[in-house]
C-alpha cells in the first residue's frame, strides 16, 4: 500500500468518476481523465493518489474487481456506497476513529496515525481533514463540535457484537470491534489477510459455526507465523497451530539453551486453540468415529479467545508484558 497523501482533498464522487473511467477504458492518462471530468491536472492526480492509497488501483496498475459494482454510469448514491465499502476497510481510517473515540483529540488522533503508518506528503492536519471528509461524505459519522458521532447503525451493531448477539454483515462495525478488543497498536500490526479472516469469522458465527472457527484458526496460524519471523524462528516447515506454538515455546538458542519466546500459559492456550480448530476442520474422530457438533456460541467464544491470545502474545513478545 502506498503511503503518499494526495495534494488535494478532492470530493469522493470525483474519485469514483476517475475510478469508473480507468476501470472501463483501461487508461489512467491525465489528459483523458481531465477531458472526462473537466477538472485540473492537480485534482486528477489527487484522485489517482487516493485510488492507490485505498488500493483501488493496485501497484501494477490493475483495478480492484469490487469497483465493477460501479458499472459505467453510476449515480451519486452508488458512487458513495462503493467508496464507503473501501474506506471502511482502510486500516488507518479505522484506527483514527478508535483513537478519537478513546479520548484523543482529532488532531492527536491524526498525528498518531500519520506517524504510525509513515504517511508521506502533506501533514497530519491534512490527513485529519481528509478522514473527516470521507467519514461525513459517506455517512460513517456526522460532525460535532471538535469531534464526530458514529452513525447510529454502526453504534448499534458494535453494541450487538459486544453482547455476543452477532447477526450482521457490516465490515465497519466488526473492524471497529476487533480494533477495540486488540487496541490500536496490535490492531495496526495485523496483516490484511489476518484481519479479513477475523472479519469473515464474525460474519459466519451465527449461520456457519464450523466455517467461522476455520476462519479464526487460519487468522491465528498466520499471526503465529508472522510472530515467529519477528523472533527469528523459521516456522515455514511447521504444520498447523500446534507445531508453531511448540516451536515458539520450546525454542533453543545457538548454545542449545532453552529460550522460550512465549509463556508456558500462552503455549497451553495456543494448544487449546489448535484443538478447537481441529474440531472444525477435521472429519470423523479416529477413535469414536463421531463428528463434533459446533454451535454459534462456541464460534463466537473461539473468536474472542483468539483475539485475547493475539493481544497477549503480541504484548509478551514485544514488551514482555504478562496480559490476557
Amino acid at each position: 500500500m502506498t503511503k503518499r497523501l494526495p495534494s488535494h482533498n478532492v470530493p469522493l464522487p470525483l474519485v469514483a468518476d476517475v475510478v469508473c473511467y480507468v476501470n472501463n477504458k483501461g487508461s489512467s492518462r491525465i489528459e483523458e481523465l481531465r477531458a472526462f471530468t473537466n477538472k485540473s491536472d492537480a485534482y486528477i492526480r489527487s484522485c489517482l493518489a487516493i485510488c492507490k492509497l485505498l488500493d483501488i488501483i493496485h501497484e501494477d496498475g490493475t483495478v480492484s474487481s469490487f469497483v465493477n459494482e460501479l458499472g459505467k454510469t453510476p449515480n451519486e448514491a452508488l458512487k458513495l456506497n462503493v467508496l464507503r465499502k473501501l474506506i471502511q476497510e482502510f486500516e488507518p481510517f479505522i484506527i483514527f476513529i478508535q483513537y478519537h473515540l478513546n479520548g484523543e483529540s482529532l488532531e492527536d488522533s491524526a498525528r498518531k496515525v500519520y506517524t504510525a503508518f509513515k504517511f508521506e506528503g502533506k501533514d497530519y492536519l491534512f490527513l485529519k481533514d481528509l478522514f473527516l471528509a470521507w467519514g461525513m461524505t459517506t455517512d460513517i459519522f456526522s460532525p460535532a463540535p471538535d469531534s464526530f458521532v458514529l452513525e447510529t447503525d454502526i453504534q448499534e451493531r458494535i453494541s450487538i457484537i459486544n453482547s455476543f448477539a452477532i447477526n450482521l454483515d457490516d465490515d465497519m462495525a466488526i473492524r471497529m470491534y476487533i480494533g477495540n478488543s486488540l487496541g490500536a497498536d496490535v490492531f495496526s500490526s495485523l496483516l490484511p489477510a489476518e484481519l479479513a479472516e477475523l472479519v469473515d469469522a464474525y460474519k459466519k458465527c451465527e449461520t456457519d459455526a464450523r466455517g467461522a472457527i476455520e476462519c479464526t484458526g487460519r487468522a491465528f496460524e498466520d499471526f503465529l507465523r508472522r510472530i515467529s519471523l519477528s523472533v527469528n524462528i523459521d516456522a515455514s516447515g511447521k504444520n498447523g497451530i500446534g507445531q508453531i506454538v511448540n516451536a515458539l515455546y520450546n525454542h533453543k538458542n545457538a548454545a542449545g539453551i532453552l529460550d522460550n519466546k512465549i509463556h508456558s500459559k500462552q503455549s497451553s492456550i495456543g494448544s487449546a486453540i489448535a484443538d478447537i480448530r481441529n474440531m472444525a476442520g477435521h472429519s470423523l474422530e479416529a477413535r469414536t468415529l463421531e463428528r463434533w457438533d459446533l454451535t454459534s456460541h462456541s464460534a463466537k467464544m473461539y473468536a474472542e479467545l483468539v483475539l485475547s491470545t493475539i493481544k497477549s502474545i503480541s504484548n509478551y513478545v514485544q514488551h514482555s508484558n504478562h496480559t490476557f
